[in-house]
Order: structure tokens, then C-alpha cells, then sequence
């Protein structure tokens, strides 16, 4: 293929239309090429990559469009719009329409997936609070559930973090003495460990508000059982702490 002709070198990406037509780059056959033929060749991967990505979430998201107007046109076991997507003769024809598709068996499980992903969140823009709860389906879209999930992991990494720090700081720093024999013991790092008490109790406050009663609703009840101890627990050490922090502040 001449420069000219070549898609990397008109600056586009190029064409993905199948392992045939856009077989995969051997070190061998771009030797002759140079640095700035190589830079514009692997940028343009990087854009086409993008390019194919977003097509690939348009394509993933109007398949649960169709899945969604399917079950519009079903009724449930109450004789309602089946939203829920539990009737007899929606799930036969989302299944008809998977076996249409003629999906290799090990990306079937991963492309249903995220076709679900979709049809949550449509779901949620379609329906009020009120008509997601009638129909047994949770207030929160997967969107928002996934931000809140790394929003949590965030909080928990925050608070390990400081949860060791201050463990080292006040390991390094204990029972150091100013040289005044009249002068309190000041432990070196202390504005440290204040720092890094202030950072627990705010990762500790996050990590607590990231509790979902839609959550808990899908517990167990040995499961409800735990969570509820452990939330007794953590409000004891939080009442102690607020009472001694309350009596220093009135003192």
C-alpha cells in the first residue's frame, strides 16, 4: 500500500473491519518506517481504538433500547407493562434475539452483561421512584451505584492510609521528652497524628454515609444480623469518642 493511500498516513486510523482486513502489526513490517511515520501510525490506533470503544457503548446501549421496547409490549404476572422483565414471553424473545445473534460462547455472558448495565439505566430514566419500587427494582441506576461503590473504596483507602501512618508516627514518635523536666511529654509528630485523627473520622463518615438500604435489602438475615453488630459497635466507639471530645471542649 502507497503512503498516500495508507489510512495512518491520511491521519485517519485504520479500518477495523474484521481480522482479515486489519490484521495485526508485525515488528518486521514497519522497520522501514520513520520515528514520525511510527508516531502517526500509533496515534492513529489510538483514535481509531477510541473511536471503535464509543461505537462499541452506542451499539451495547441500543440493544437494551430494544430489549427495553420488548418488554413494553409484554405484560407481567399482575397484567402490567412487564418493566421487570420476569414475564414468560419477554424472556423468550430477548432470548430469540441473543440466539439471532449468534454470539461466540465466551464473550455471550460479558455482552449480556453490559446490555443489562444499559437497560438499569434506561429503566431508570424511564420510571419514577414510585413505579421502580412497585416493581421490585432499586431507586439507584447501576451508574450511580458503581460511583458510589468507587467513591467507597476510595474512602476505605483513605482511611487505611491514615490509619497507618499515624500508627508509624506514633510508633517512631512515643514517650520523647523535652529536655525541660517541668514541660508535658510532647510525642514527636503530633500535629501529624491530629492531621491524621481529623482524616480518619472524615474517611470514617464517608465510608458510613456509602451504606445503602437497597443493599440491605438484598441481605440475608444472618448477613442483616452482622452488619446491624458491627454498626452497634461503631456507634458505641463513636458515642465514647463524641462524649470525651464534648468534655475537653466544655473544659
Amino acid at each position: 500500500m502507497s503512503p498516500t493511500s495508507d489510512p495512518v498516513h491520511r491521519g485517519r486510523g485504520p479500518v477495523a473491519r474484521g481480522s482479515s482486513a486489519s490484521p495485526e502489526l508485525s515488528l518486521a513490517s514497519v522497520q522501514d518506517e520513520s520515528t514520525a511515520q511510527l508516531q502517526a501510525r500509533g496515534a492513529a490506533y489510538i483514535r481509531e481504538y477510541t473511536r471503535v470503544k464509543d461505537v462499541e457503548r452506542t451499539l451495547l446501549k441500543s440493544t437494551a433500547v430494544v430489549l427495553v421496547a420488548l418488554r413494553s409490549r409484554c405484560t407481567d404476572s399482575e397484567g402490567r407493562t412487564d418493566w421487570g422483565g420476569r414475564s414468560a414471553d419477554y424472556r423468550r424473545q430477548a432470548q430469540e434475539l441473543y440466539q439471532q445473534a449468534n454470539i461466540p460462547a465466551d464473550s455471550e455472558a460479558t455482552i449480556q452483561g453490559a446490555v443489562r448495565w444499559h437497560v438499569g439505566n434506561i429503566l431508570r430514566d424511564e420510571l419514577s421512584t414510585e413505579e421502580l419500587e412497585d416493581y421490585g427494582l432499586k431507586a439507584l441506576s447501576p451508574t450511580a451505584r458503581s460511583r458510589e461503590r468507587r467513591s467507597s473504596r476510595a474512602a476505605i483507602v483513605s482511611v487505611v492510609r491514615a490509619e497507618t501512618e499515624a500508627a508509624e508516627v506514633k510508633k517512631k514518635g512515643k514517650a520523647k521528652k523535652t529536655a525541660s523536666a517541668g514541660e508535658l511529654a510532647v510525642p514527636a509528630g503530633a500535629g501529624s497524628l491530629v492531621a491524621d485523627h481529623l482524616r480518619l473520622s472524615k474517611g470514617a463518615a464517608t465510608i458510613i454515609s456509602q451504606l445503602s438500604t437497597d443493599v440491605i435489602d438484598d441481605m440475608t438475615d444472618g448477613q442483616r444480623a452482622k452488619l446491624d453488630a458491627e454498626l452497634e459497635a461503631a456507634q458505641k466507639a463513636l458515642a465514647k469518642l463524641r462524649r470525651h471530645s464534648r468534655r475537653r471542649s466544655a473544659a
